[in-house]
């Protein structure tokens, strides 16, 4: 059986993994040239303690007052587009306790999963990825973040997580020679991460070594159906032909499924990311900067930072206030980096596909009965991205998901 999936992100790359090992006959389309999506330039983290979704509880009255910094984390720029209003509004009604009640436990499920799933694909491709399973430390400035973080830190004992929470002494004992200045920390110790762009370059050698074919640089342009069953995709340089067909274009999703009549909201939420290839001192584990919302992950070629959330379409530009307020934070939590260990940096722009509830749409249309549909990670696209591929392999077979899909729903909000 043939399956062509469109999009080489890291959802893609997973899934043709899983469907390749199944004996399916596999073939990858990118616009690109598979090495400027959003899976590179990212932290890296496969993270268990975000097992809580963008949307909850609070964020919406912290994101206006985010707003009104242009060095803030979380940025909406105002806009008349029907989709984001659409968007905003679901946003808005998802961000309940009830509803991130609901998806707290399919999120846990689904992150504790593909954490196991990583280490079986490392151990199978033997690709250099830099991996490190020390953990996540959550640093937090003041009692009152610390407290809200310890509150996170019991619910991950509650779904079977391996949490604790430190004071600051505690947590410099973890980075020997790394000074903080935070009240204390909290260590999530499911949590790993490695270095995204050394890993998906290996894994696209694999797969094309175990003869998965990637058609790179290759545009789809329109698509060749039958009443509920698609049986082509016409791209500028021929058709592809196939039984079955996955869509994992990330933040374009919406705009490539409009085309087949399939309705999804989705906003691109920018993120940056630098690296400093020569920090004045190195980490030993992962962290995020609670406050400023700033990751930081000791990486095989330096050490890199990443932040900010911009809802702002699909406008991929690099706006340097972002990028400042993201170095400005670091020095406030890390008093050896300063200013000047930034000085030939170079930024990196990439858009996270956002659904309004922050589940992930994963499983087929209602329109077609070969289409299947894998988007929608947000911040949690490497973490989500081995579950993901197991779960379009599962549904490519006419089986049920192991995992309760009802919360990922394609077209939940159509």
């Amino acid at each position: 059986m043939k399956i062509a999936i469109v999009g080489s992100g890291m959802i893609g790359l997973c899934s043709a993994y899983y469907l390749n090992k199944q004996g399916y006959e596999v073939t990858i389309i990118d616009e690109g040239d598979g090495t400027d999506n959003c899976s590179f330039g990212n932290a890296g983290f496969f993270s268990p303690s975000h097992m809580v979704p963008l949307a909850s509880p609070g964020i919406i009255a912290q994101g206006l007052k985010w707003m009104i910094n242009p060095e803030s984390p979380f940025y909406i720029k105002p806009s008349l587009d029907i989709n984001l209003a659409k968007w905003s509004w679901q946003f808005f009604r998802a961000s309940t306790k009830k509803r991130v009640g609901q998806a707290v436990p399919i999120l846990n499920q689904m992150l504790m999963e593909s954490r196991s799933l990583i280490e079986e694909i490392l151990a199978d491709t033997k690709i250099d990825s830099g991996f490190d399973d020390k953990g996540l430390l959550m640093y937090c400035k003041s009692q009152h973040v610390l407290d809200e973080e310890a509150d996170m830190a019991e619910l991950g004992r509650k779904c079977g997580q391996d949490v604790d929470v430190l004071s600051s002494a505690q947590a410099e004992k973890i980075n020997p020679g790394f000074e903080i200045d935070t009240v204390g920390a909290v260590h999530f110790k499911n949590d790993a991460w490695f270095t995204p762009n050394s890993f998906m370059n290996g894994f696209q050698k694999y797969l094309k070594d175990q003869g998965v074919e990637f058609q790179f640089n290759t545009k789809v342009l329109s698509a060749e159906k039958h009443h509920r069953h698609l049986k082509a995709l016409v791209t500028e340089k021929g058709k592809i032909e196939a039984d079955q067909f996955v869509i994992a274009t990330g933040s374009w999703t919406a705009k490539f499924l409009r085309q087949l009549g399939v309705k999804i909201l989705i906003q691109g939420g920018k993120g940056y990311s630098f690296e400093v290839t020569n920090p004045p001192v190195m980490p030993k584990t992962a962290s995020i900067l609670t406050e400023a919302r700033v990751a930081v992950t000791p990486m095989q070629h330096g050490l890199r930072f990443a932040g900010t959330m911009e809802v702002n379409g699909l406008d991929l530009s690099i706006n340097p206030r972002r990028v400042l307020g993201i170095q400005k934070s670091i020095p406030n939590y890390f008093p050896q980096i300063n200013q000047e260990s930034f000085k030939d940096i170079k930024p990196w722009a990439g858009l996270r596909p956002c659904s309004p509830d922050g589940m992930p749409y994963i499983g087929k249309t209602k329109k077609f009965d070969n289409l299947i549909v894998a988007t929608g990670h947000a911040m949690l696209g490497i973490s989500l991205g081995p579950i993901t591929g197991q779960l379009v392999c599962e549904i490519a077979g006419e089986n049920k998901p192991h995992i309760d899909d009802t919360l990922l729903a394609v077209e939940r909000y159509s």
